[in-house]
């Protein structure tokens, strides 16, 4: 009898063991999917197709108030707010510029400065006071210029 009372002390052992190996696992898997969690995230680097697309998105947004301005008869400002990332053609939507793009904003000293910053204006026969925007992010940069005789935005990369 003390020979069956060994063996079941020994099952036991082994079933305790495996309990607790999935124990360890479990624990670890908790510890595992927490730290994953909290993890910060690296940056998502912007690539030159999306650097590209918001460089369009901003000259569309140029053009837009250029024609406003030629077909309306009268002038049309474009507000560039790069603090708060935002282009808006006066009387319409913003757009916003996606975060990791840096702006760098120039204009003439004819452009009129509207809530803190400088103004891009359209006149109704095209002209504007001009300016240049810089686009750059992971080692890139766009340049879009506007043209102060003819209006014209013309983009290029640097």
């Amino acid at each position: 009898m003390a020979a069956a009372g060994h063996r079941g002390s020994i099952a036991r052992k082994k079933g305790q063991r495996g309990v607790v190996l999935i124990d360890v696992i479990a624990a670890l898997a908790i510890f595992a999917l927490a730290a994953f969690v909290l993890m910060p995230r690296p940056y998502a680097r912007i690539g030159a197709a999306e650097l590209s697309g918001e460089a369009v998105r901003v000259s569309g947004e140029f053009r837009k108030a250029r024609v406003k301005a030629m077909t309306s008869g009268d002038i049309a400002d474009v507000m560039v707010d790069p603090a708060s990332r935002r282009i808006q053609v006066k009387g319409a939507h913003p757009i916003s510029v996606r975060d990791g793009v840096a702006i760098d904003w120039t204009t003439s000293d004819q452009c009129p400065i509207q809530g803190g910053t400088r103004t891009l204006r359209f006149l109704a026969d095209g002209r504007s006071c001009g300016g240049v925007m810089k686009l750059s992010a992971s080692g890139r940069a766009i340049e879009l210029r506007v043209d102060w005789f003819t209006g014209r935005v013309e983009m290029s990369s640097k």
